[in-house]
């Protein structure tokens, strides 16, 4: 996958020092026990929708900023962050939307030996990419099954949870080529980008996304069609994503032929 290196950057997870954080950012661990509940049902009480659907969104917010940054890092610079939930510090905006994710500096870190910090006191270096595919699966279990249990407090399913971190993964090859690019390109690219994500994502959300190709006129992107449902199109004024497993494969296909750049 050489060709990640010459794509845009995607991240909004920002590295930061812990020392150097503003008062308005508190560790995850301790924003989600005190404030999750309470964000959520503001969510749910502006857009006049269920608990579990105002879950969904802001899950889906979460795991855009959080995981779809980590897989930048893991493609693109071969590295994967060994972090704790006290080792991400969230703020918010009107105690709701999450305004800035960002993780610490100072955590150890999993890389190749080419790393130019491999021989970094925070590094654990591996033999191979296989290593470090395992190191990144650990990540998301970790992470992803501590979030787990907090939102099916809020009343979202285990199969919706994990169909939004699913997504959250592969919506980085979306990203990567959101600008275009050959079809010949994006249909060698395919069968990589869905192996490496069968390959990545734990047992309990293995299957709840897909990535395919949209083409027209030889260009072409990649898209993802998730097996569950955001459930956006219950908020009023909002539509299914392109993403939805709801939409007819018709729809779905216009959707993202829509999105081809010229």
């Amino acid at each position: 996958m050489a060709w990640l290196h010459d794509a845009d950057d995607n991240f909004k997870l920002k590295a930061t020092n812990q020392d150097k954080l503003d008062d308005k950012h508190q560790p995850l661990n301790t924003w989600l026990s005190a404030n999750l509940t309470q964000a959520i049902e503001l969510f749910s009480k502006k857009t006049e929708v269920n608990h579990n659907v105002a879950a969904s969104m802001w899950l889906k917010s979460f795991n855009n900023q959080f995981f779809t940054s980590l897989v930048a890092l893991r493609l693109k610079f071969n590295r994967v962050p060994v972090i704790q939930f006290n080792d991400i510090f969230i703020s918010t905006s009107n105690g709701e939307k999450i305004k800035s994710l960002q993780i610490n500096n100072n955590c150890h870190f999993v890389c190749l030996e080419s790393d130019p910090l491999a021989s970094s006191s925070q590094s654990t270096v591996v033999a191979s990419h296989e290593q470090l595919d395992d190191a990144f699966t650990h990540l998301i279990q970790q992470i992803g099954g501590g979030l787990s249990v907090l939102f099916e407090k809020e009343r979202l399913k285990h199969r919706p949870f994990w169909g939004s971190i699913s997504l959250a993964v592969s919506v980085f090859f979306m990203r990567l080529t959101e600008k275009g690019l050959s079809a010949d390109l994006a249909k060698q690219i395919l069968p990589n980008a869905q192996q490496w994500l069968s390959n990545i994502m734990p047992d309990i959300g293995k299957d709840l996304a897909h990535i395919h190709v949209a083409e027209k006129k030889e260009r072409a992107i990649l898209y993802v069609q998730r097996e569950t449902c955001c459930l956006k199109y219950k908020i009023d004024g909002k539509k299914k994503c392109a993403t939805c497993h709801l939409l007819s494969d018709e729809e779905r296909i216009k959707k993202n032929n829509k999105r081809i750049p010229s």
